[in-house]
């Protein structure tokens, strides 16, 4: 797991190429903020990164009579393009599976993209209809930590 952010940005970068001068101080004030509910794994060659995954852990509300339980959302896998096609994106994302099963979560959950959707399959995932959602528009303010 990652504790400073700072390969987390250069992948982003590499993922979201553009100006943007607030964007570091932006990403480590998210990590500061969202750390303790997150796990992030990092992908290295010759100690330069080149993939990683982020998964939030979600808690259910306790009710009468149910469990506790607790699940993983998997999102912003990301391996350059250089390194794709060798494995590390699925190593990056069962690294987020055995933290799931280590930690007893019921649940990891993920969005995958259509490029994604055979490695995803490939490592037991399966489609989940059982979801809804709703897009709300964006706004034309600026973004305030």
């Amino acid at each position: 797991m990652t504790e400073d952010c700072r390969d987390l940005i250069a992948l982003r970068r590499a993922w979201h190429p553009g100006d943007d001068e607030g964007f570091e101080d932006r990403l480590h004030a998210w990590w500061e903020r969202e750390r303790h509910q997150r796990r992030a794994v990092v992908a290295y060659e010759d100690d330069a990164p080149v993939g990683m995954a982020n998964a939030q852990i979600f808690s259910r509300m306790p009710a009468p009579g149910k469990p506790d339980a607790r699940w993983l959302y998997v999102a912003n896998v990301y391996v350059l393009d250089s390194h794709r096609r060798r494995g590390i994106g699925s190593a990056l994302t069962l690294d987020l599976v055995d933290f799931a099963r280590a930690n007893g979560m019921v649940r990891v959950v993920l969005a995958p993209s259509p490029m994604s959707i055979p490695m995803y399959q490939s490592l037991g995932f399966r489609p989940a209809d059982d979801l809804m959602r709703l897009d709300m528009p964006m706004q034309e303010t600026p973004w305030h930590a």
